[in-house]
């Protein structure tokens, strides 16, 4: 099995983000804007309607995974079908119909982990190079004829006119005409056949009144099963962190700093983050305010109160109704000399960089779990003036 896995948490947010390749959208505006009149099958004359006629049959992305297989293709490898997808994630799986095989993008954009069968094909590949079919008699065509293992560069040009992109190798030219992030098309022509060998063409688009699922409201059980520290712990990188007065255990629910008096300002309750998303809230408690970034620790949708906090910072120019201590005692004011003693003492690594002091246990374990200090003072280059402690680590 041919498998690629790519997590895109802006995936639903980012796909109308960059702009349009500026020779593709002539190429676009000089197309034929309805589809070809030849019946309810016809293939359309627009290469970012993202059709492809294959064996006669036309494919229209994004399709239904059960509208795919319904075409006669099923999975190369029959678990894949049991595959599970996170919210907002896409994976390749290799798809087989008779004698051609093709890597096809299917796509979760739904709230909540899915299995495979329950999410949308968003694009295909495939690839007459290495097919054990013979790819010019299968009539694999695109927008104004271009065909497989006929068309050239010059036939592709001519029908869609100067690519946004090409590519020019050993062995063959790539060229590729984007319509947006995420929604394009890639043509590979061969220089020994001078035919066209290879296409991609992926449109990861949420269709009009896709439901894209909700929140079942119940608490999860890493959320349930948090308790709330006693005390500070000894040594520098303990993820125990007295925050405004109360201790909490990073990575902490929402419910803990709610259970300490904190509200959610301007989230509805019937609100939610998708799974293993993120979202930015502000808890207020009488006079003070905080901005926190809450992580939804699961692969199912989840109100904000059981999301996760995973770092907690503050800053010598914040309010000073606010306060911050870290375990082994440092909070703002403390000397840079004294953290990295406390660090080397327990073997951690203390890496200073411009006015940043990191801590961290080893390389493996930075990007989960670290602090950093910032010097800002001008009369005391030593004195910690910012904190951030960062831990993505649940207990066990």
């Amino acid at each position: 099995m041919k498998r690629k896995t790519v997590i895109a948490m802006l995936l639903a947010g980012c796909l109308a983000a960059a702009p349009v390749g500026v020779y593709a959208e002539e190429a676009e505006a000089a197309t034929v804007e309805a589809t070809a009149d030849s019946g309810e099958t016809g293939l359309s004359d627009s290469l970012f309607d993202f059709q492809i006629e294959i064996l006669g049959e036309v494919y229209q992305f994004p399709m239904t995974y059960a509208d795919f297989t319904a075409k006669g293709w099923a999975p190369k490898n029959e678990e894949d079908a049991n595959e599970m997808l996170g919210a907002n994630t896409y994976s390749f799986f290799t798809f087989q119909k008779g004698d051609l095989s093709a890597s096809v993008n299917i796509m979760n954009l739904m709230v909540n982990e899915a299995p495979v069968t329950d999410c949308l094909a968003a694009g295909i590949e495939i690839d007459g190079v290495y097919s054990d079919a013979d790819i010019a008699s299968l009539g694999i065509k695109l927008a104004k004829g271009v065909t497989m293992g006929v068309s050239t560069v010059d036939d592709i040009k001519a029908a869609y006119g100067e690519p946004s992109d090409t590519y020019e190798g050993d062995l063959y030219w790539k060229m590729t005409y984007d319509k947006d992030i995420y929604e394009d098309v890639e043509f590979y022509v061969y220089k020994e056949q001078n035919a066209l060998l290879e296409v991609s063409l992926r449109n990861m688009v949420e269709p009009e009144n896709f439901d894209k699922g909700s929140a079942s409201g119940e608490t999860p059980e890493i959320v349930s099963s948090y308790t709330a520290p006693t005390e500070l712990g000894t040594e520098i990188m303990d993820p125990v962190v007295e925050y405004c007065g109360d201790l909490y255990r990073l990575p902490c629910p929402i419910t803990a700093f709610q259970a300490n008096g904190w509200k959610m300002d301007g989230i509805s309750e019937d609100a939610f983050v998708e799974g293993r998303g993120i979202d930015f809230i502000t808890m207020t408690r009488d006079t003070q305010s905080i901005d926190l970034t809450v992580r939804n620790k699961t692969q199912n949708a989840v109100l904000h109160e059981n999301c996760f906090v995973t770092e907690l910072e503050l800053s010598a120019y914040d309010a000073s109704n606010l306060s911050m201590t870290l375990s082994g005692g440092f909070a703002l004011g403390a000397n840079k000399g004294d953290i990295i003693a406390a660090a080397e003492a327990k073997g951690y690594k203390a890496e200073e960089a411009d006015k940043y002091l990191n801590i961290y246990e080893n390389d493996d374990s930075k990007l989960d779990t670290r602090i950093d200090f910032g010097f800002y003072d001008d009369e005391d280059e030593n004195k910690v003036t910012s904190i951030t402690f960062r831990n993505e680590v649940l207990e066990q």
